[in-house]
């Protein structure tokens, strides 16, 4: 039995197979779903609840806040135009409305698919002598999708008077994380680091080069043994003393001429 048991989920208070998901398509949650709830007919799966959910923040509401959840909500007046509180913050309207058809042949609009956002409001301290507290609010990833007949399909004096009232379904899910990009600041910071590299790397073998060749004009060694011809035609015109040494300044003129050919 435990295997059994396993091999199940429960979803929106049904119980289903591992890998199953509840993913119905616009058309079909208001055709097979909310337009059946407002008439009072049998639905195809008892998968969504009723629940208000505008008691509490979304990640409160009832079932896994990692699936998309759905639930039918009870309107009695349809007075909900603009914001509209939920727990410790509200849901806004965003974006345009859809339109929902019932087919692409006839593309008679059957209901009406608005999106809301969720927005937290959080306290803070003021730094002020009299200490009050401000509200920021702050958007938040969870997003709603508000399904509503068109008024020529839900009938509403048809629907009040079998007692079902204004019925409504929401779709409740949050916003997937988009990968940060890099912004066009970040790229120009890399180019200019590459550029400043190049350019040191550059420098640096220049400074080598020179470094190079200044060891190699200051190494007597080295120059005479590059250059003997012009050494030797050199040191053949000065002229000794009466020891057949070269004097003091002689002697320096000599390693001199040798450096400096």
């Amino acid at each position: 039995m435990e295997n059994i048991k396993e091999n199940y989920v429960i979803y929106g208070g049904v119980k289903m197979p591992v890998g199953y998901r509840f993913r119905p398509t616009d058309e079909e949650l208001v055709i097979h779903y909310l337009m059946r709830k407002v008439h009072a007919a049998p639905l195809p799966a008892s998968i969504i609840p009723e629940f208000d959910v505008f008691q509490t923040h979304p990640s409160g509401l009832p079932g896994d806040v990692r699936e998309t959840r759905y639930f039918f909500y009870n309107e009695i007046m349809n007075k909900y135009v603009g914001k509209r509180a939920a727990g410790c913050g509200y849901w806004k309207p965003i974006g345009k409305k859809k339109q929902i058809v019932a087919n692409s042949k006839s593309n008679e609009a059957v209901g009406i698919r608005k999106t809301l956002g969720f927005c937290e409001r959080k306290r803070r301290g003021c730094h002020n002598h009299h200490h009050e507290t401000t509200k920021t609010t702050t958007q938040t990833r969870w997003l709603m999708h508000e399904y509503r007949l068109v008024a020529s399909q839900a009938n509403p004096t048809q629907a009040f008077k079998a007692g079902v009232g204004n019925w409504v379904l929401f779709r409740i899910f949050q916003k997937k994380r988009r990968p940060t990009q890099r912004t066009s600041d970040d790229m120009g910071v890399v180019s200019q680091r590459s550029s400043n590299c190049k350019r040191n790397r550059r420098l640096m073998e220049e400074y080598l080069s020179a470094a190079d060749h200044r060891s190699r004009r200051s190494d007597p060694d080295l120059t005479t043994f590059s250059s003997p011809s012009c050494s030797s035609d050199v040191t053949h015109e000065l002229t000794s003393n009466d020891n057949g040494e070269l004097d003091d300044d002689q002697e320096e003129h000599s390693v001199s001429m040798r450096i400096n050919i």
